[in-house]
């Protein structure tokens, strides 16, 4: 899921404190019902509209290197065979 926009959260707590349904938010934005309740429930816990930080372990492949290696994998069926290492050498 891609994350929200500032226009767009702004635009849910303006919703909210014109006293629309969460129901109604999620509608006109085009996004769920938890999204719309979880960005309301961080404000008021954290008085910010700013988003969590991601956790866990970074990927070790940015896009553009995972076509690379997925066209790779591909265009050959031998190269399904190969260890990583020979994969990393090429």
């Amino acid at each position: 899921m891609k994350p929200l926009t500032p226009k767009t959260r702004s635009a849910i707590v303006y919703g909210h404190n014109c006293g629309h349904s969460s129901h109604t938010i999620a509608k006109q934005l085009g996004c769920r019902k938890t999204t719309v309740n979880d960005i309301l429930k961080r404000l008021c816990e954290t008085h910010s509209l700013t988003p969590k930080k991601q956790t866990g372990r970074p990927p070790l492949l940015d896009s553009p290197a995972q076509q690379k290696l997925k066209s790779f994998i591909k265009e050959n069926n031998e190269n399904c065979q190969l260890c990583s290492k020979i994969i990393a050498t090429t």
